[in-house]
């Protein structure tokens, strides 16, 4: 699917937009749109697994702080944390 010259690609056939049915021109504004949101959310999905690194490395250095001290800290269980 091309916006800028309004057209669309099926099977290696270029048609007009315009040309096609009123629910394929619905069809393919509906496939845009899902296209832009997955890559909205692809995008988002990278920030967040960044952000998960960047925590988990830093509660990988608190824990390691956490040997330095004395043993009568409390013990903390995470369970599903790699």
């Amino acid at each position: 699917m091309s916006e800028a010259k309004n057209t669309v690609t099926y099977k290696d056939v270029e048609y007009n937009v315009s040309d096609l049915s009123d629910r394929a021109q619905q069809l393919v504004g509906l496939v845009q749109m899902v296209r832009e949101e997955a890559g909205g959310l692809q995008a988002r999905l990278a920030i967040l697994q960044g952000a998960e690194v960047k925590f988990s490395e830093e509660l990988e250095g608190e824990f390691d702080g956490m040997a330095d001290e004395p043993d009568d800290q409390l013990e903390l269980e995470l369970s599903g944390l790699d």
